[in-house]
């Protein structure tokens, strides 16, 4: 088993990444000192995958699991998801220290996180992820919250887990589309400065993006993921300013997704196609050079989409962008590389680059 340990303001939490690890939740239960009551939050399509196995092995080891189920996709990830949950909570009259197991992807991970820093102002959470972007980032850190219409995740909450338990073996049953997009968050931190990844990546991203599933180096993937991004929110819980690094690929991502309607590109797929946006800025601004390149032989090989959509307009694009979380002052804060490796943040750069390196793509 791999473990490491997250630093949080409101108490550590470990996360812990092992093959077959769904099948032994009752005995971590009982190591975190739980008994009786707990709430599985999961989705139809994961609840069918692997959510009744869990209620079945939670009941015969003396635990009274409450299923309630969220809409699937992003397009579902709204307040009135995340208030629906709620009332369900409330109908079961749940009390302060009954926790909530959240079992699914980022969407439903956000949600499900989010419900759970506002009932009852917190109640115990574990996730438990089940696609490779929830594994390798989204369950890790403490993020929660829903999209707007105006932009993506802008209503939220810092709530950390008690724990995160990650199984790879969960991913053996995503379609492969869903894999390969959560190698652009993988692709991610190989940019921003894990080497370990980036030697990993040049040797084995056709096996990743491809069948069949290569346990063994999925595992390695999600293990440094899951390492730098510990490493990262641990020293900055709250995004006051290292944490901002691991939105390399996101401001643009995120835009995009707006654009095309939340939904209509899985958000791996879009931080890919944003991190190339951003390259392609920084090499406009003479920050850098030949990064695009080699980013773009990754998505490539790694069967991620690396055509900028051509339904999409720029000024639809840069609206959205304009809505970003990390705007100031009215102009965005840009995360670029500057090497393969390194990336920095700035907003010294004037809206028509960017708008001709959107052209450019």
């Amino acid at each position: 088993m791999t473990s490491c340990l997250v630093r949080s303001r409101l108490g550590d939490y470990p996360v812990l990444i092992e093959s077959g690890l769904s099948e032994d939740l009752p005995s971590l239960l009982a190591g975190m000192g739980w008994s009786g009551r707990l709430a599985l939050v999961t989705n139809p399509v994961v609840h069918e995958l692997h959510g009744e196995r869990i209620v079945r092995s939670l009941s015969s080891s003396g635990y009274r699991p409450e299923t309630l189920l969220l809409p699937d996709g992003e397009a579902h990830k709204v307040l009135s998801s995340v208030t629906a949950l709620l009332d369900g909570l409330l109908s079961l009259r749940w009390e302060r220290g009954e926790p909530l197991l959240v079992l699914g992807g980022g969407v439903t991970g956000d949600m499900g996180g989010f419900a759970a820093s506002l009932l009852l102002r917190g109640v115990p959470l574990v996730h438990i992820p089940s696609t490779v972007v929830a594994q390798v980032d989204s369950s890790i850190g403490g993020k929660t919250g829903v999209d707007h219409p105006m932009g993506k995740n802008l209503l939220g909450s810092f709530y950390p887990p008690r724990a995160v338990w990650i199984d790879p073996d969960l991913l053996v049953t995503l379609p492969l589309r869903e894999r390969r997009a959560g190698l652009g968050e993988v692709i991610k931190y190989a940019m921003i400065g894990n080497a370990a990844l980036s030697d990993l990546l040049d040797s084995g991203i056709e096996a990743l993006g491809g069948e069949p599933f290569r346990r063994e180096l999925w595992s390695l993937a999600i293990s440094e993921s899951v390492s730098e991004k510990a490493r990262i929110v641990s020293e900055d819980e709250h995004e006051g300013g290292l944490r901002m690094t691991l939105n390399f690929g996101h401001t643009f991502g995120h835009a995009l997704e707006g654009a095309l309607g939340f939904g209509e590109i899985l958000h791996g797929e879009a931080v890919g196609l944003g991190m190339l946006a951003a390259s392609r800025v920084s090499e406009r601004l003479g920050l850098s050079s030949g990064v695009s390149e080699r980013l773009l032989a990754l998505l490539k090989a790694s069967g991620l989409p690396y055509q900028w959509p051509r339904n999409v307009s720029i000024d639809d694009l840069l609206r959205f962008w304009g809505s970003d979380k990390k705007t100031r002052g009215g102009k965005a804060t840009l995360i670029l590389p500057v090497s393969w490796g390194k990336v920095i943040m700035t907003r010294d750069y004037d809206q028509e680059t960017v708008r001709k390196a959107l052209l450019d793509l």
